[in-house]
């Protein structure tokens, strides 16, 4: 087994590598207002599935999903995603201790080298639902844009901002460029993660589509039918080692694999070829072996060809190599797809797990499909050894992500 990065290095793959930490969390889900109460409820299997009035009310053929619930007081349309992109960010920023008493960032914080890099598939998809009702569309408020300018606004943030629009691996995608504009020195505070409010043209676009699973989503079940769609936020503060007061670091930033396909605007390829591609870069680029990674977060959304491509390449990644595939569970059941904000909020998660060596199940589930031939965690499971996970996040269109994250030295 090898350990996670020193803080800086060359690789065995003759690469310079700077090690960047992560040094605050903060989620916002379906299942909790925080990273602590969304961990607990995962860990304890719990699905945050269930159907709801409005969208029978307004003729949806399906109405299951996965939603914040009211009480959490977020804005019902205008302005959702927004609100969701600071709350997570206020978490993590506090967490980081670079935000004062008054929620500010404090004075030794220089805003023009903070940068936002930020995922999302569908933007602020209630500005477009609603601009007739209101007689009013600007924008700059619809598009993925809004959610790092409200990050930045809140904390008068000048430096560079950046937003990821690649569909559900748009998360990886954003901590990766986040990462990288940290080893490049452009940026000295990196605010990374997805942000994606519920959105009804996603609802019915998947419905039409036949990808929703009518009672919620089971990744890896035998009788798995498709998705359920969810929304959130999750936002990461990325750090270079060198400039983290010893012990604050939460995990270890390791390399983002990437490959994309082209295949099909929805399906993925039989054999997962491109899939297996980005494993293994992570793997490699990180400059750990498979054996090194002891979980993986898997895209897992439910849907039959998904699971089944994605757990063929597993096998095609770890049994060639070591003869069985690491533990692997999908966090979908629980919180439904996110899509932007997906592989985010799944690295928060990874990084609890790592830090409390535990493994999250794989909710919704009755039958793991023997024929996926996969270990599917499916009730919390301790995990002493845990040093490395690989969070996976694969995108309509091909677009293969899978970042590797790593226990905090």
């Amino acid at each position: 087994m090898t350990s996670p990065m020193s803080s800086s290095r060359v690789s065995a793959h003759g690469e310079c590598l700077v090690s960047v930490v992560v040094s605050g969390v903060g989620v916002v889900s379906a299942l909790g207002g925080d990273t602590a109460s969304t961990w607990r409820a995962v860990l304890a299997g719990e699905s945050a599935a269930r159907a709801w009035e409005d969208l029978a009310d307004e003729g949806f053929p399906l109405t299951v999903a996965c939603r914040i619930d009211p009480a959490a007081e977020l804005p019902p349309a205008h302005g959702r995603g927004a609100a969701l992109a600071r709350r997570a960010a206020a978490e993590a920023l506090g967490q980081a201790g670079l935000v004062d008493d008054e929620g500010r960032l404090t004075d030794d914080v220089d805003t023009s080298r903070v940068g936002v890099f930020v995922g999302t598939t569908m933007g602020e998809s209630a500005e477009f639902e609603t601009a007739l009702d209101r007689g009013a569309f600007a924008l700059a408020d619809a598009t993925g844009p809004a959610f790092a300018r409200a990050i930045a606004q809140a904390y008068d943030i000048t430096g560079p901002l950046q937003t990821l629009g690649t569909a559900c691996a748009a998360g990886n995608y954003a901590i990766g460029a986040a990462a990288r504009a940290l080893a490049a020195g452009r940026v000295d505070i990196a605010i990374a993660g997805g942000v994606e409010p519920f959105s009804r043209i996603a609802m019915l676009g998947f419905a039409r589509m036949r990808a929703m699973a009518p009672h919620g989503c089971a990744p890896f079940d035998v009788g798995r039918r498709g998705m359920t769609l969810g929304e959130g936020a999750a936002v990461l503060v990325l750090q270079r080692a060198e400039d983290v007061t010893p012990g604050r670091s939460l995990a270890v930033v390791g390399a983002l694999g990437l490959a994309t396909d082209a295949h099909h605007p929805t399906a993925p390829r039989d054999d997962g070829r491109y899939l297996q591609q980005a494993m293994r870069e992570g793997i490699r680029r990180t400059g750990i072996e498979p054996g090194d990674i002891g979980w993986v977060s898997a895209h897992g959304t439910g849907t039959p060809l998904s699971d089944a491509a994605e757990a063929l390449s597993l096998r095609a990644v770890f049994g060639t190599a070591l003869g069985t595939v690491p533990p692997v569970s999908s966090v979908k059941g629980a919180l439904g797809h996110t899509m932007g904000a997906a592989t985010a909020i799944e690295a928060v998660l990874a990084v609890q797990a790592l830090r409390e060596r535990m493994l999250p199940p794989n909710a919704g589930m009755a039958e793991v499909d023997p024929a996926l031939e996969v270990d599917v965690v499916t009730t919390a499971r301790e995990a002493p050894e845990l040093r490395w996970v690989l969070n996976c996040g694969f995108a309509f269109g091909g677009l293969n992500s899978a970042l590797v994250i790593g226990r905090a030295p």
